[in-house]
């Protein structure tokens, strides 16, 4: 019986095989062609959810979490700036502190300008209203107000411009009450009394006096 045996192909030394003209010629068609198949491929696995199953996966290898938002790109969010709420009537006063720390490692100098209210030209007092503060140091900046006639029954927003390493706003908001809320009415005459009621079986009323006599405060 007889067997033919081939023997295996020499392995071709680097730079041995040269490309024919036909090879070349095709090649910028194979290029498109394989664009196209790649193309094509992320489209499939676009709508069979594969792409999505892949994502988490490498995720969790990259991250440790365990759920597909954890590749969401990180966000976050201004800090709150102070807001002065004040309600009151005319002539009440008010009395509002806020402290003032250099967090920079320079030594800054701190500027608050505060705004008058609009129409009323009315205007807070900051007191100190300019101060250098070396790192880490404070300062308790009082902001002070009372209420004018021309203020009364209405409601007023202003601000305060903070300048130091940054500029910032201090908001300022009013609640005037109107005359007549802010108005109370006494009439003395007779000193009223109360009466109270004992239990059933007492069958009878005690009365008492509302209010002490005058120059009795014990």
């Amino acid at each position: 019986m007889h067997t033919d045996h081939c023997a295996p192909s020499p392995k071709a030394e680097p730079g041995a095989y040269l490309p024919s003209p036909l090879s070349l010629l095709l090649l910028p068609a194979r290029v498109l062609f394989a664009t196209l198949d790649s193309g094509a491929g992320v489209i499939r696995r676009t709508f069979d959810g594969s792409y999505e199953t892949y994502d988490t996966a490498l995720c969790r290898v990259c991250h440790g979490h365990h759920s597909g938002a954890c590749c969401d790109i990180p966000e976050t969010t201004c800090p709150v700036s102070c807001h002065i709420r004040w309600s009151g009537c005319v002539g009440d006063s008010f009395h509002y502190e806020v402290q003032l720390t250099n967090r920079t490692r320079l030594e800054r100098e701190f500027t608050l300008t505060p705004e008058p209210f609009p129409v009323i030209g009315e205007t807070v007092t900051v007191s100190p209203d300019q101060k250098t503060l070396e790192p880490d140091e404070s300062v308790t900046v009082v902001v002070s107000f009372t209420i004018p006639e021309s203020m009364a029954g209405g409601c007023y927003q202003s601000r305060i411009r903070l300048v130091g390493a940054y500029e910032e706003d201090i908001k300022v908001s009013l609640a005037v009450a109107t005359r007549q809320c802010c108005q109370c009415h006494i009439e003395q005459g007779e000193s009223p009394k109360k009466i109270r009621a004992h239990h059933w079986y007492h069958h009878f009323q005690c009365t008492q006096d509302c209010f002490p006599p005058a120059g009795d405060r014990s």
